[in-house]
């Protein structure tokens, strides 16, 4: 639902008004105004929900300065009432409230950049046309837009683990692997967030896969996920179940890494491989035809791991100039002096010397 222009104006002019009030001087009648001017049927009505300090948790929604559409702690015990209670506003208001944030976050700048190397396109401007909250572990927005060539996409904004992913995104295609394009932004008010394109594609570990689907493509997901594996064991990626998303264009892309530079034996990982994973999803009952499954699973996944190890040694200068050139945030997210994470990728790669 694409937002009116005049309408959006609006809000715009009406929003500006109410924070030239002084927090400690704004009414419920200013908030009011704000709604009724976002489009909420009965603004008394929506402030007088029985949530702690939910008026200023409406300030906290609608402040054009912050991105966060959901001004909460995930883990806060009236997460879910505060999450049900924006969910009520009509999609139309979601849709103002998110575009209202876009200038002076400096969103829009970053969603373009996406746009950009998504479409190989000259787009100069976008609509936002809906706006979701997601009942993640983590805050994630989920959001779309259509561009000025006419051309929709949807993507995540996140607000966890965004310099993990970042780092973890140029890496790929450095070493022949495909990879989901991202941007890493800092807000003028300091909120870190990540833009991502939402996956296409099948989740192999959590979406519900019947055996003629893995007889078809399980070879070819086996191959992708190790060679993504075999990067991944490099940087010390914590994986989770949930990482694997097999693509219509037949490559395996790995989400949601967050936690890289796991480079000690003692990390935690927990994981399951997907030649163990495949053949119980596909024979749950038969514990011969999973074993000879697994059997050609398993070679399959050593061929394209051990291949895959021998691409990233060759490859390892430009990897390893990539990560120089993140020094900065590699120090920032591990907490370790950059050289000795290097020093641990380095192990990994070759061994100890």
């Amino acid at each position: 639902m694409s937002p009116v222009p005049s309408d959006q104006a609006r809000y715009e002019r009406a929003l500006r008004r109410y924070f030239l009030i002084p927090a400690e001087e704004r009414k419920s009648r200013d908030r009011e105004k704000a709604l009724a001017a976002l489009g909420i049927d009965n603004p008394p009505e929506f402030l007088s929900m029985h949530i702690p300090l939910w008026e200023a948790k409406v300030d906290e929604l609608l402040d054009p300065s912050s991105s966060d559409m959901l001004p909460i702690s995930i883990s806060h015990s009236y997460v879910n009432w505060v999450r049900g209670a924006i969910k009520t506003m009509p999609p139309e208001a979601r849709v103002r409230i998110f575009a209202s944030k876009l200038k002076d976050t400096g969103l829009k700048k970053a969603i373009l950049s996406l746009v950009h190397g998504l479409s190989h396109d000259g787009a100069r401007d976008f609509v936002v046309t809906e706006v979701s909250l997601l009942e993640k572990m983590h805050k994630d927005t989920l959001f779309s837009i259509r561009d000025s060539s006419d051309k929709a996409f949807t993507f995540y904004l996140s607000r966890f683990g965004c310099l993990g992913e970042y780092i973890y995104s140029g890496m790929p295609p450095l070493v022949g692997l495909p990879a989901v394009p991202v941007v890493y932004h800092l807000s003028p008010q300091g909120e870190e967030v990540l833009v991502k394109p939402k996956e296409q594609g099948v989740n192999i570990y959590l979406d519900d896969l019947e055996l003629p689907r893995i007889l078809a493509d399980g070879e070819w997901w086996v191959q992708g996920a190790a060679r993504q594996d075999a990067l991944g064991d490099c940087i010390g990626t914590a994986l989770r179940f949930g990482h694997y998303i097999a693509t219509p264009e037949r490559q395996v892309v790995m989400i949601d890494n967050i936690e890289i530079f796991h480079l000690e034996a003692a990390d935690a990982r927990i994981f399951e491989p997907i030649f163990d994973f495949l053949p119980g999803k596909a024979y749950p009952g038969d514990s011969r035809k999973a074993r000879a499954l697994h059997q050609t699973f398993e070679a399959l996944y050593r061929e394209a791991y051990d291949a895959q190890m021998a691409l990233v040694r060759h490859e390892w200068g430009e990897l390893e100039r990539y990560l120089v050139s993140m020094r900065r945030h590699i120090r920032a997210y591990s907490g370790d002096l950059f050289e000795t994470v290097l020093t641990g990728v380095r192990a990994r790669i070759f061994g100890k010397r």
